[in-house]
């Protein structure tokens, strides 16, 4: 194996277990890809390489031993610094952490050990998961490793940074609002928000918590399946149940995918539309009317449930702008009448976005649009008089992806291609209903297959 930090996880896995490789070599050559690649593009807030190299040696002692090895066996797997990884502060790259290491790993970090995976290191992200685009950071904000002028999207930026930029074979991030499919559509890897409940959130710091997902992602939506049907607890494939196969029934969601889209992204979308047609795939339009109206309800309604959540992390006085403002606009949303108003509205949208997709969902088996409206926003001090002008030069990236997380159903976001305009990655986003993950999951690959991207 030529490069192991490309190497897709299954192959590493496979190579481990036969012995063609050891998870020690596997691990160095990764550490190596972080000394060299991540100063440039801070992905990480903590790596420690002795704790990563005792892990390594350990699937390697197991197999040395007879042991059989687990689906992930030698993979080198970031966490992003919301999930509880034991003996680790969970510091959501916040100030206002209270220092204490985690007793436990959250169970979706304990089924990635039993898996033989080896924890890479915390990735950065946006602070408590306020943001899409991790500048608002304690640390310092990630970089987009196609364009380091370029926000990586957020709040899982630095996840999806560690995976296209070949430090991590895989990474586990969360998704609340797009958290996940955002930045891997802005980093052109494969992220996936599941179906609610697929994965366990607890031992994660919480955002909105009727909306919050964990989520893979990884540089092939194979990949992807690997790492959930672990993090699901789902040994094999099969218990992750497809509608069907043949005809599939892709839908296309009217009100996402015309004009408000910058035209490098319809470009690559319109040959998403193309591959779907060559694949035999039966393709309609769909109308979801709420669809737009989306990112306001979800403001309104997130900005709220964060309260209790964020609250004591405000009270220590450490807390950053961002954190602060929408704990403040939160507590007005609870407090005054006005405020309920506007919560009612919100609630109402999102119950009318609800039935919208569900009846769009009768009659296809998956939803599409593309993940974002615009590729990679320019990162603040970035931005020149003219593009500060431009309402769309640094937008809200998130106004799609939040109406998987309203509706509570799975979404994948696949690379779709380079915009025509600047060069950056666009993704395609499939959403289906509740439980249709492998029915995603196997249309990605299809259409992953079809459309043969670079990775």
């Amino acid at each position: 194996m030529q490069d192991l930090t490309r190497a897709s996880a299954g192959r590493i896995a496979r190579a481990v277990r036969r012995g063609e490789t050891s998870a020690t070599e596997v691990a160095e050559a990764h550490l190596r890809a972080v000394e060299q690649v991540d100063p440039d593009l801070s992905a990480f807030v903590a790596v420690d390489p002795d704790r990563v190299l005792v892990q390594a040696a350990t699937v390697d002692a197991r197999r040395a031993a007879g042991h059989g090895l687990g689906p992930l066996a030698g993979v080198p797997v970031s966490v992003k610094d919301n999930l509880d990884v034991a003996g680790e502060v969970t510091a959501c790259s916040s100030a206002a952490h209270d220092g204490v290491p985690a007793a436990y790993d959250a169970p979706a970090v304990a089924r990635l050990r039993a898996a033989d995976a080896v924890l890479l290191g915390r990735t950065n992200m946006d602070e408590l998961a306020m943001g899409a685009s991790t500048q608002t950071s304690v640390t310092r904000p990630s970089r987009n490793p196609h364009d380091r002028r370029r926000s990586p999207g957020g709040s899982s930026g630095g996840a999806a940074v560690s995976v296209a930029a070949g430090m991590a074979t895989l990474a586990v991030g969360t998704d609340t609002g797009g958290s996940v499919r955002e930045p891997a559509s802005q980093c052109g890897v494969v992220g996936m928000a599941p179906s609610p409940g697929l994965v366990p959130l607890d031992g994660v710091v919480p955002f909105a918590p009727r909306l919050d997902r964990v989520g893979p992602l990884g540089r092939s939506v194979g990949d992807v399946r690997r790492l959930l049907h672990v993090l699901a607890g789902s040994p094999t494939p099969a218990e992750l149940p497809v509608r069907r196969d043949e005809p599939l029934r892709v839908g296309i969601v009217d009100e996402l995918s015309g004009r408000v889209n910058q035209d490098g992204v319809l470009r690559c979308f319109d040959g998403v539309l193309d591959a779907l047609v060559d694949l035999g795939v039966d393709v309609v339009r769909e109308l979801v009317p709420e669809g737009p109206r989306g990112l306001a309800s979800y403001m309104s309604l997130t900005s709220a449930a964060c309260v209790p959540v964020l609250e004591p992390w405000v009270a220590t006085g450490r807390a950053g702008e961002e954190v602060e403002r929408r704990v403040a606009i939160g507590r007005e949303l609870l407090t005054t009448a006005a405020g309920q108003d506007e919560l009612d509205r919100a609630e109402h949208v999102r119950r009318r976005l609800r039935l919208q997709v569900a009846r769009a969902l009768q009659t296809c088996d998956v939803l599409l649009c593309p993940t974002m409206p615009t590729t990679a926003p320019l990162l603040a001090g970035e931005l020149t008089p003219e593009e500060l002008a431009d309402p769309m030069a640094a937008p809200y990236t998130d106004c799609w992806t939040v109406v998987a997380n309203l509706v509570g159903v799975p979404a994948l976001s696949v690379p779709a291609g380079f915009s025509v305009v600047d060069g950056m990655p666009v993704g395609a986003m499939l959403m289906g209903a509740a439980g249709a993950d492998a029915t995603l999951l196997a249309l990605g690959a299809r259409l992953e297959h079809a459309l043969a991207l670079p990775r």
